[in-house]
């Protein structure tokens, strides 16, 4: 599967998903308190984030047909 995440949405990816994890270790250990979303949703939406940041690739774009990396 060839990349179709550009550079800049990659760092921002990898970036929310950081936050987010970050977000989920808080729910998870009690500091914080959020309604209706849960740690391992949280951590999971952060580790898809960070996986495709990482890679530059992301299904959902693929499937709806959106090339945003321009060519290396």
């Amino acid at each position: 599967m060839k990349r179709n995440v550009g550079r800049i949405d990659a760092l921002v990816r990898i970036a929310a998903g950081v936050a987010i994890a970050a977000l989920a270790v808080l729910v998870a250990t009690g500091s914080l308190t959020v309604p209706v979303v849960s740690a391992i949703g949280l951590g999971a939406a952060g580790a898809v984030l960070i996986v495709e940041g990482a890679t530059r690739r992301c299904l959902l774009y693929r499937v709806l047909g959106i090339d945003r990396c321009p060519v290396d």
